[in-house]
């Protein structure tokens, strides 16, 4: 089976019909609109075969049917979805086009399409759209980038999402590989949206969504509900006043200060009033196997929490238990929080030993909720993770289910996440979640399960299925907590 490529987000949507919907998508950076409803945009022969299909983005980059012969081209139906035409593709002829951008940067492609029974059973891998600025490297490799559909089955209208940074954008094929005239599509496409930039907000991504979901009958999914940046953080907020947030230097949040779930870590011992120190005893998380949590891995100094992961031999009742060779540490606070701002300056570790920060509670066997800030593997084979800044939403248990829903997604960072501090930051609201990065906004959703108060919690873990084993020679290593300060928003 073929593989996408680091970068590459591909998520197909199902369909329903929704209302109250935009008339028209975003227009800031869009530099690709086919929309098969407005026929005007459409050139056709006398027995509806399309010859153009034309651009309304304003950009003239013009979808061009290829050289297959006239009786194998997409053809314009007016019966379509929902009361709007399509194009039907016949899996032999689609379209070309030229390169939409040259330099590297950022691109959001959205495309509406579904397959009827009697056009299934065609070849698995069909493309929807492809860019391939490098004709002769293999078309899975980046900058070359496609949305493919690994299912020659019918589907229902759906949207088909992509993602990425770091890229030019075309020359582009439209139901084709954009180079060779392979994996021609069998379906219908309706409408394909291209920007040369990522969506700013979560705002800004669902009115996409809600235009393309009232005008198709598509759904707007719960993953519609999420929006990460992609690409760099651009200007960062300058640090003029150290009691607010980064993020809201102008306190719009009139933001009240927490003084029992902040700690400067400037003291010689961890206030133990404050801070619980799992000591592998009694009913604390022993850890990771086969990293034990050992008291003696979290300490302070020159003014830092600092949690180390190690190297050494543990006492023969932990091994039996499949604890061995690693140690490392976990910190909570002992009391709880609900909704406010949580803010920390940290270095993460440089080994393969994971460095978090994150809000837990599962102290209740029908509520048991956990909010990851980051989880962050500083440096891994090949460097895989090192630049990855990962944060999740999990809900273990409710008093209804004990079903585990996750909501997470992953900002890739221009840097090396361990090279030095920085500033992560959360805003925790009733309806909405946050996610900052020095400042700047890098992950927005929904609050659709998080309404319990939850502890504040540092650790680091073996996480060898994800970050892969640690390499000794790294160890001991240690992730760097400067301080956590938390808000609470004023009346």
């Amino acid at each position: 089976m073929r593989v996408l490529r680091e970068g590459l987000l591909l998520l197909l949507l199902s369909v329903s019909s929704v209302s109250n919907a935009a008339t028209a998508p975003p227009a800031t950076g869009l530099v690709l609109w086919l929309d098969a409803a407005d026929t005007s945009e459409v050139t056709v022969d006398a027995q509806n075969r399309v010859q153009r299909w034309r651009d309304k983005s304003g950009k003239a980059n013009d979808a061009a049917v290829d050289d297959a012969a006239v009786a194998s081209r997409p053809v314009l139906m007016a019966s379509g979805i929902n009361g709007h035409p399509v194009l039907r593709f016949n899996g032999a002829s689609a379209f070309l086009g030229k390169t939409l951008r040259t330099a590297k940067g950022p691109v959001t492609v959205l495309i509406v399409s579904r397959r009827l029974p009697e056009q299934a059973g065609a070849d698995p891998w069909q493309r929807l759209f492809s860019s391939r600025p490098v004709s002769t490297d293999n078309d899975n490799v980046l900058p070359n980038f496609a949305i493919s559909l690994a299912q020659p089955a019918a589907y229902e209208p759906t949207v088909s999402v992509l993602e990425l940074n770091d890229v030019p954008i075309g020359p582009y094929g439209l139901g084709r590989n954009a180079v060779g005239s392979s994996e021609n599509f069998r379906g219908d496409i309706a409408e394909v949206l291209v920007y040369d930039r990522p969506f700013a907000s979560l705002a800004e991504r669902q009115s996409a969504f809600q235009y393309l979901a009232a005008k198709w009958s598509v759904a707007i999914p719960k993953l519609a509900d999420t929006w990460t940046r992609v690409g760099p953080l651009g200007t960062l907020p300058t640090p003029t006043n150290a009691n607010l947030p980064l993020s809201d230097q102008a306190n719009t949040g009139r933001w009240v200060f927490d003084n029992k779930l902040s700690d400067d870590f400037n003291g010689t011992t961890l206030d133990r009033a404050r801070w619980h120190v799992n000591d592998a005893s009694g009913t604390d998380s022993l850890g990771r196997k086969p990293a034990l949590f050992t008291p003696q891995n979290a300490s302070l100094g020159n003014g830092n929490l600092n949690i180390v992961f190690r190297k050494e031999t543990l006492p023969q009742k932990y091994v039996q238990l499949g604890y061995k060779d690693y140690s490392s540490a976990m910190v909570r606070t002992i009391e709880r929080g609900l909704y406010g701002y949580y803010e920390t300056r940290a270095k993460p570790m440089n080994s393969a030993g994971s460095s978090a920060f994150w809000l837990a509670w599962t102290g209740m066997a029908d509520n048991a909720t956990e909010i990851d800030i980051f989880e962050i593997g500083g440096k891994t084979k090949n460097g895989a993770f090192d630049r990855l800044y990962n944060m999740n939403a999990h809900l273990w248990a409710t008093p209804q289910s004990t079903e585990h829903i996750a909501n997470g997604s992953t900002w890739i960072s221009p840097w090396r996440l361990a090279s030095t501090f920085h500033v992560y930051g959360f805003d925790w609201q009733p309806d909405t979640l946050r996610w900052y990065v020095d400042g700047v906004l890098v992950r927005e959703s929904k609050n659709t399960h998080f309404f319990f108060p939850m502890q504040i919690v540092f650790d680091s873990e073996a996480f060898w299925n994800w970050f892969g084993v640690v390499d000794d020679a790294d160890l001991p290593s240690t992730f760097r907590v400067d301080y956590v300060k938390v808000w609470q928003r004023g009346q």
